[in-house]
């Protein structure tokens, strides 16, 4: 890591986000801006992935050939992993099952796949799907990677794998049980967060080593790389942090969540009533 890499890495991994997380209505709003980061991960892990196969040759190096190996195992882990009941799921799917057990809105979403899917603009979906502002912020600074080189687009993926995640946040999810049907998403966490798959090992963090040693500058370039995506992440915790403390302080002093937490009027007292 960079000075600034390991910096961004800190913050992250400290944030004051994990414990404004207590309760439905707050987990209900960090994981609607959250899933967006679901869908990016799986989208670079598919770029590289294309990337790195239309690269083979007839004969390829070994290096060649362990990057491809690696990737094939993100996709394996991520994308169609094994549930070990006869099912094929991807993360993001497994994800949005989760936000349905806890009654969280996957219609705007929802809408921003199949515009995507119908007209492969993503950012005219990101418009049209009404995604809340901070959400298409955030994807917008992260859908240009999908298109730098190799090198760089492996670092973006190892940090958007959010190793960063501390166990305390974990705990806070499950803490909320039986009030709470959060069993899916520890579930997705324990599969996402490779720290917690395969303690010491990286399959991404191999990648950007391996796809490095091809030039003398592609490290320094892959840590500003990594270092704009980090702080794009943080730029989007800080502004989910940002309504969650306004909410826990109204939750404290009224002892009810507020009803104008939100902007434009929303709420998450009230979009939970409208789902039921």
């Amino acid at each position: 890591m960079s000075f600034m890499t390991d910096r961004y890495f800190q913050m992250l991994e400290n944030h004051k986000v994990y414990d404004l997380v207590f309760n439905r209505q707050s987990l209900t709003y960090f994981m609607e801006r959250h899933v967006i980061c679901v869908w990016l991960y799986h989208s670079l892990i598919k770029s590289l992935h294309n990337e790195l196969v239309n690269d083979l040759k007839s004969i390829n190096s070994c290096e060649q050939k362990e990057c491809l190996r690696l990737i094939t195992e993100v996709i394996l882990d991520e994308v169609v992993e094994d549930q070990g009941d006869g099912q094929i799921q991807s993360h993001l799917e497994l994800y949005i099952n989760a936000m349905e057990d806890i009654g969280a809105n996957i219609g705007p979403v929802f809408c921003f796949f199949e515009l995507i899917d119908k007209e492969k603009d993503v950012y005219r979906a990101l418009r049209c799907a009404r995604l809340p502002e901070e959400v298409q912020r955030y994807c917008r600074s992260i859908l240009p990677f999908l298109s730098a080189p190799a090198y760089q687009k492996a670092a973006v993926l190892f940090y958007e794998g959010e190793p960063y995640i501390p166990d305390h946040f974990l705990m806070n999810i499950e803490s909320m049980l039986p009030k709470v049907e959060v069993n899916a998403l520890l579930d997705y966490f324990e599969s996402h967060i490779e720290g917690l798959k395969r303690p010491g090992f990286s399959a991404s963090g191999r990648l950007v080593e391996i796809l490095c040693m091809q030039s003398g500058s592609y490290q320094s370039e892959a840590e500003r790389t990594a270092e704009k995506a980090m702080k794009a992440r943080l730029d989007l915790w800080n502004s989910i942090s940002y309504s969650l403390e306004d909410y826990s302080e109204k939750l404290g002093v009224q002892g009810m969540p507020s009803l104008t937490l939100l902007p434009g009027g929303k709420n998450l007292e009230g979009r939970q009533k409208s789902k039921g």
